[in-house]
């Protein structure tokens, strides 16, 4: 049986960010990785930063089964239509955001389900024509102000009653989120799951119940958060992705 290649990208080599920051991102895509292995897929690891990049993906030079965005810096703000001189904004990373946008659609395009991370799940929102809040503020309660304790930082989340999400968690989570960004208004074939106490977007999914779409603001990768957490969310998913390769192996083998 070939194994179920889930594509997971993240802005590697983006030039604007720091040390620091790139080793935290590699970090929880080392971990999101090894979820993905748990849950018996194949994580195909792939830089959103890289500009050749592209024409392999989304051209079918790189067989994947599923998409899994991950963290990263900020999504330029000219993409939704906010404002690109906001002082908070920061890491964009132009190439980044272009491919994996491109790599949302197409994955919805096909059939392929989504799994969106932080960033990624900010992109969905963006790729689907919506908008971000390019700042939660300087008192926000979604990621640690201190330095040099990282920006990660535990609170409640209320998942909606009927959503995939809350039947993969249950009616409340407590998660760790490291953000200052939101989705602000949301794409008309998305529908929210999840909100933290002050009303902040947490989580989307698929307003279809068809199409396999999760995003979530948080970090179930991060080693802080409960692992069962993690591997119930990357669980669905890879199965999922391995119901979409089932199904359409006679047309990609007709296609050969």
């Amino acid at each position: 049986m070939t194994a179920t290649r889930i594509a997971i990208t993240w802005p590697g080599s983006a030039p604007a960010y720091a040390e620091w920051f790139r080793a935290e991102l590699d970090g929880l895509t080392r971990s999101a990785a090894a979820a993905v292995e748990r849950a018996g897929g194949t994580a195909v690891v792939l830089d959103a930063a890289d500009p050749c990049l592209a024409g392999a993906l989304l051209g079918e030079g790189i067989a994947w089964d599923g998409l899994l965005v991950m963290g990263g810096g900020d999504v330029d703000p000219v993409l939704y239509d906010g404002d690109p001189a906001h002082p908070a904004v920061s890491d964009v990373d132009p190439t980044a955001d272009a491919f994996e946008a491109s790599a949302v659609v197409r994955a919805l395009d096909t059939g392929r389900p989504v799994l969106g991370i932080c960033r990624g799940l900010q992109i969905v929102n963006v790729a689907l024509g919506r908008s971000l809040r390019e700042d939660l503020g300087s008192d926000t309660q979604h990621r640690n102000h201190g330095d040099p304790a990282g920006p990660m930082v535990l609170h409640e989340v209320a998942l909606e009653p009927g959503t995939r999400l809350a039947g993969l968690l249950g009616p409340t989570a407590t998660v760790v989120s490291g953000h200052h960004q939101a989705a602000r208004r949301i794409a008309p074939s998305l529908r929210v799951s999840a909100v933290a106490p002050d009303g902040v977007v947490e989580a989307l999914e698929a307003a279809d119940p068809d199409v396999w779409l999760v995003a979530v603001q948080w970090h179930p990768e991060d080693p802080q958060s409960e692992p069962s957490q993690l591997d119930a969310i990357m669980g669905a998913f890879v199965a999922a992705c391995r119901d979409w390769a089932a199904a359409t192996a006679p047309a990609q083998e007709a296609a050969r």
